[in-house]
């Protein structure tokens, strides 16, 4: 009895091994268009989908596998005779293995060239129901989705001229998740042309999606999560704008750093380095070079940085990795390496090296901030507007001198990538001191400022800078007593004119934004 296999593929990697192989163990090989094509190409006997349907492909391919003698083949129960009485009657052969992968609509969405016709023809419709109609009928048939699995199903065809039940339904299984997420894929897209955007007033609760769905395949499995006894896996849809370039595999924490890091260090322009431990920085430095950037980065604090994870803007070149090298930093993360400095930084296999590409860390960052609770999901913008200047409002007599107001530029950017309650103290260029993540703002205030202490910086024109509105006088009371002349603050508390009135009591400007970034 004759063996049948069918193959229409866009993504064409491996698929003339693949064919060749199944061609050896005995099946005869059905393909459509450009499939065949390539394969005929590669010296392959072929049988093409019109001559085995006896039916022309019609509008301009939109039709050629949606046909009885197709799906007949690949849906009949070979063991319900009914079915096997009427594949007879109609002259319908079985066709035992399906090899489908999917037009490119992701990459063709991606594309800024696209039309949207270009988008809507690379909506697949034959190759998904083929998929399902194999993954239905696994008893009897193997479906292959991904180059991966294809060595392993030519494996079990060559050892016993056919796959094991356990195969097909595993097959079975990711060809369906397959197709979930390419139709999700599709749904994403159609929701993100029709939704409106957020209105601007508080008062107009907009909701941001009728429902949510998270689907993406596992990247990684991971040794464990946050703590030890945690299961944990990586999981994307995106290719990401970063590319690991040395070192052991990323754990649940270092991904979580990593991501913090490259949502920083995007914010900076002039060559900047920033040290994070645990999803916050424990010092920020700009500067001409990257050495006069990474030195001020570490001053902020020297004692924390060691075990960190740094994070630069710049092509990382030798004289900065020399001091980098001074002590021992679990991940380094830049725009790219000079040979030099990369042959250094290997040496160290404990020590992961990450690559990124700002504009595809900015653009591939996925609609929306989802966070998993109790009882289900909250879903958010992302907070990436850090806002400069515009709707920024002075409040009190005293203006900033040009100094101040470079530094209170510096500082709303640091605030912003902090764990509320937040207050950053900095230069026009260093962070100097900085309180993270306090149930109460004056405390996160006394924080930064005995730390700015402890490493001996003089805060005397330093500026001070608050994810969040200050509720009292308190907190500017104390960063006057240590001499900091100009704050930067959203504003919008019912004390802001006790405040303001303290600003100008104490000869301090204070510039409110209108905007907060609570981070929590």
């Amino acid at each position: 009895m004759k063996r049948f296999a069918l193959i229409s593929v866009s993504d064409k990697t491996g698929i003339d091994a693949l064919a060749g192989e199944l061609h050896k163990a005995g099946f005869e090989i059905i393909s459509t268009g450009g499939t065949a094509k390539f394969l005929a190409a590669k010296g392959l006997p072929i049988i093409q989908i019109t001559d085995w349907t006896g039916f022309p492909e019609i509008m301009d391919g939109r039709v050629k596998t949606l046909h009885p003698k197709v799906h007949g083949g690949i849906l009949a129960d070979l063991d319900i005779p009914e079915h096997v009485s009427i594949m007879q009657e109609l002259g319908i052969n079985p066709i035992e293995v399906v090899v489908v992968n999917l037009y490119p609509f992701e990459q063709t969405v991606a594309n800024p060239a696209s039309t949207e016709e270009d988008i809507i023809e690379n909506i697949d419709i034959g190759g998904p129901t083929l998929i399902r109609s194999a993954a239905k009928n696994f008893r009897h048939v193997v479906v292959l989705t991904e180059e991966q699995d294809y060595s392993e199903a030519i494996a079990q065809l060559q050892e016993s001229g056919k796959t094991t039940l356990e195969l097909r339904k595993r097959l079975a299984h990711r060809a369906f998740a397959h197709v979930e997420r390419y139709d999700k894929t599709i749904s994403r897209y159609f929701a993100k042309v029709l939704r409106k955007p957020l209105k601007e007033s508080d008062e107009e609760a907009v909701a941001i999606l009728d429902e949510i769905d998270i689907c993406a395949p596992i990247v990684q499995t991971m040794r464990y999560g946050e703590n030890p006894h945690q299961k944990a896996g990586y999981f994307s849809t995106t290719t990401e704008g970063w590319t690991q370039l040395h070192g052991k595999p990323l754990s649940y924490n270092n991904l979580l750093d990593l991501d913090a890091a490259l949502k920083g260090i995007v914010l900076f322009e002039k060559p900047t380095a920033m040290i994070f431990k645990h999803t916050n920085p424990c010092g920020i430095g700009s500067g001409d070079n990257l050495l006069e950037a990474y030195q001020k980065a570490f001053e902020t604090d020297p004692l924390s940085p060691f075990g960190g994870i740094i994070a630069v803007n710049q092509t990382l070149d030798l004289v900065t990795v020399s001091k980098i090298n001074e002590i021992f930093s679990e991940i380094i993360i830049a725009p790219a390496f000079e040979t030099d400095a990369m042959e250094i930084l290997k040496k160290r296999k404990d020590r992961r090296l990450v690559v990124f590409d700002r504009d595809k860390v900015i653009a591939e960052r996925p609609d929306f901030e989802v966070k998993s609770i109790v009882s289900g999901y909250l879903v958010q913008d992302w907070d990436k507007t850090i806002a400069l200047e515009d709707g920024w409002k002075i409040v009190t007599h005293r203006q900033p001198d040009s100094d101040e107001y470079e530094a209170l530029r510096f500082a709303w950017k640091t605030v912003s990538i902090l764990k509320s309650n937040a207050i950053a103290l900095t230069s026009k260029d260093q962070t100097l001191g900085l309180g993270i993540g306090q149930t109460s703002r004056i405390d996160s205030t006394e924080i930064a400022i005995n730390k700015a202490i402890r490493f001996g910086h003089d805060l005397s024109s330093s500026v001070c800078a608050s994810d969040g509105f200050f509720p009292f006088r308190d907190s500017v009371e104390l960063l006057s007593r240590h001499g900091i002349k100009a704050v930067i603050q959203p504003g919008g508390s019912k004390g802001d004119e006790d405040v303001i009135a303290a600003c100008n009591e104490l000869g301090i400007s204070m510039i409110f934004t209108g905007m907060r970034h609570f981070r929590h």
